[in-house]
């Protein structure tokens, strides 16, 4: 289980455009064009239950990655997670409450 609010952010990235994301996402420092094409890639391969399961395994549905995917993806959960914080587009999951 992921300590972030993953549906709100595969939602997000899902119904979010693709030129929006990339003006929101793509500094080219901390991350580019190949983390973004990456992360919707992965948003788009599973739904929002599968999506938080690879967020908090740090590990990928099965999607073809291209030769510079591959390069970062050893890395590529953490910079992603790093980046969505300081954006203030990833969230903390809320408590739950337990029924009684």
């Amino acid at each position: 289980m992921s300590q972030y609010d993953t549906h709100s952010l595969h939602d997000f990235l899902i119904n979010t455009p693709e030129g929006g994301l990339r003006k929101i996402l793509v500094d080219r420092v901390k991350t580019t064009d190949v983390h973004c094409n990456l992360l919707i890639k992965v948003a788009r391969a599973c739904n929002a239950d599968q999506f938080g399961e690879h967020f908090s395994k740090q590990d990928f549905p099965k999607v073809r990655m291209n030769a510079n995917e591959e390069k970062i993806k050893e890395k590529f959960w953490g910079d992603c997670t790093s980046l969505l914080l300081e954006r203030g587009l990833l969230q903390p999951l809320a408590a739950q409450k337990v029924a009684a």
